[in-house]
């Protein structure tokens, strides 16, 4: 795979993760580099494009008529504050536990997607900014370019953290639009003070380098939302969740399964392919995920309303608790079957 290529101001060498360049060229197939934070930026083949395969969530067209640059954030607030398309369909809300975990090297990290789209004779475009923000609030709006806020929170991760650093981006190196033409891989440990249920804002700005100007169509970030297959594997994980009445941690008699409660699947299979999958509790609160093939995974519990979270429990197979409702790194080999990885909840009237 090739390293991205990188400025005369860049003195250090990115794979060693020190400090980063002041330009990180992606505009070369494959070309990738570490940034701030651990975090890497990667030139990546077309994505699926619709609705099955890739969830957009915030979209730029400020500088469609011609050169410049834009900005803006996904939320659901309205009126919105820049150049974001105002139909809720392209700019929205979007929760932690929808953004996939991906496995680099042993790493977990969230994957976002960004698709670009320039004109053939002027195709490329820098990205000079990213924020990323998490909050239990659904309509957050009122972005601080001067103390790099949104709603006076602080950005849990931030592309210029370490320096400025300006990724420079060909759209023609992909096809049309809705494709995907970087990805943005940020270490999942940026969110280990997150819920998995809180709202995720992306800040960024694009086309503020000269010759490398915002000039036609949009861009816009994304999540896959489904990826890799089922097909063809031998081994499953599944659990249940359930209510703890009597608080022992123990499922008995006394705790009962709760009905159509959502579980998410994510993670990288033996092909490299990227996984999405959810499931639904049962009416005894159990949950499968079949026909996988060896893989690493994570399972995430989408919290129920009116219920306090209770005891997360690692199954057969092995893993880590992570955080609120989130069990990550489950190695799951050929014809392996990973079991009782449990999810308690509490009645309000418990505590």
């Amino acid at each position: 795979m090739r390293r991205a290529r990188f400025s005369a101001l860049n003195m250090e060498d990115l794979n060693d993760r020190l400090v980063p360049a002041q330009l990180v060229d992606l505009t070369t197939v494959d070309a990738e580099a570490f940034v701030a934070d651990g975090a890497i930026v990667r030139q990546v083949d077309a994505q699926p494009t619709g609705t099955g395969h890739i969830h957009s969530f915030v979209r730029l067209q400020g500088a469609a008529s011609g050169g410049g640059s834009e900005q803006g954030y996904n939320t659901s607030a309205r009126p919105l504050q820049f150049d974001e398309n105002k139909s809720p369909q392209f700019t929205r809300n979007v929760k932690l536990s929808q953004v996939p975990v991906v496995m680099e090297n042993g790493i977990a990290y969230r994957e976002f997607l960004l698709d670009v789209n320039q004109k053939s004779s002027a195709s490329r475009i820098s990205l000079d900014d990213v924020r990323i923000f998490t909050s239990g609030v659904e309509n957050l709006s009122g972005y601080d370019a001067v103390a790099k806020t949104l709603s006076g929170l602080a950005p849990v991760f931030d592309l210029d953290a370490a320096g400025d650093v300006t990724v420079l981006l060909d759209a023609r190196l992909n096809a049309g639009s809705g494709s995907g033409d970087m990805a943005l891989l940020v270490p999942d440990a940026a969110f280990a003070n997150s819920d998995q249920n809180d709202f995720l804002y992306l800040y960024s700005r694009l086309g503020a380098r000269a010759g490398a100007t915002a000039n036609g169509g949009f861009e816009e970030w994304a999540v896959r939302t489904g990826g890799g297959t089922t097909s063809g594997g031998t081994g499953s994980i599944s659990g249940s969740v359930w209510l703890d009445n009597d608080l022992n941690g123990i499922r008995d008699d006394f705790n009962v399964g709760i009905l159509g409660v959502t579980i998410t699947l994510q993670g990288v299979n033996d092909l490299g392919q990227t996984v999405v999958l959810t499931a639904t509790t049962d009416a005894d609160g159990n949950y499968s995920f079949q026909n996988l093939r060896p893989g690493t995974y994570t399972l995430i519990e989408t919290q129920p309303d009116d219920l306090l979270d209770g005891t997360d429990f690692v199954g057969s197979l092995g893993g880590t608790l992570s955080g609120t409702d989130s069990i990550v790194d489950i190695h799951l080999g050929d014809a392996m079957h990973g079991l009782n990885y449990d999810f308690s909840e509490w009645f309000l009237s418990n505590t």
